[in-house]
């Protein structure tokens, strides 16, 4: 199954578990930005749903988490379903579905609960007045040795204060093609095509819609990445 036929997200989600999606995603080969020249956005730190368009397949959420003034420690949760729990019942594609799945249920082993989790650091790089986020795969046993083979790289767009949507860069796409692997050649190529959709995929297949966690969708998604740390 290629990345085509699966949404973003769920696939973020089981990249340091099978690393071969790298291939099939649109990753970039370098990272965009100096992670050491950057600054967090203290509006994008905090526990953010992933509103799906299938209902119930990708559910899950991101945690957004200072590690210092410059970077995030970014956690992916999917959200699995037990024996007796049907995700299907909820509408994961709106907030008000989330708000509906922690009113309605609990966290355990045979309702609602995850297995595992994706680990990234992230920083925030504005390149032609546009904000792009990149995220470096981490979590693996030669993470503090080894380079990444891969980034993903999103741009970023705040529909309000509570949801914003990520776009992922199609390091694929044309205006890619043939460019030296590195840093300033691919930021060099973004600076240029920053508003152009052709680098960000058709039909918004790469794009990621995330909603703030807050009251009681807050809580229960707290006690799904408790679930986590328990098992």
């Amino acid at each position: 199954m290629t990345s085509r036929s699966r949404t973003l997200s769920g696939v973020a989600l089981m990249l340091l578990i099978i690393p071969i999606f790298a291939g099939l995603l649109a990753c970039m080969p370098v990272p965009i930005g100096d992670p050491e020249r950057s600054r967090i956005d203290p509006d994008m730190t905090g526990i953010w749903a992933i509103l799906e368009n299938n209902s119930g397949s990708d559910a899950g959420f991101y945690i957004f988490e200072p590690y210092d003034k410059r970077t995030w420690l970014i956690t992916g949760i999917g959200l699995q379903q037990g024996d007796l729990a049907d995700l299907n019942k909820y509408d994961l594609s709106t907030y008000g579905g989330y708000e509906k799945l922690a009113t309605s249920e609990k966290v355990s082993a045979d309702n609602f609960y995850s297995d595992g989790v994706a680990l990234y650091k992230g920083w925030l790089t504005k390149l032609a007045g546009e904000q792009f986020f990149t995220w470096e795969p981490k979590g693996k046993v030669d993470a503090l040795t080894d380079d990444p083979e891969f980034w993903m790289v999103f741009h970023v767009s705040k529909e309000n204060e509570k949801t914003m949507v990520l776009r992922m860069v199609d390091g694929e796409s044309e205006p890619f093609k043939d460019l030296d692997k590195t840093r300033r050649a691919y930021e060099r190529v973004l600076k240029k095509h920053a508003k152009d959709p052709e680098i960000y995929g058709a039909d918004d297949e790469y794009q990621i819609r995330l909603a703030r966690a807050e009251g009681p969708v807050l809580s229960f998604l707290e006690d799904v990445a408790d679930f986590v740390i328990e098992e």
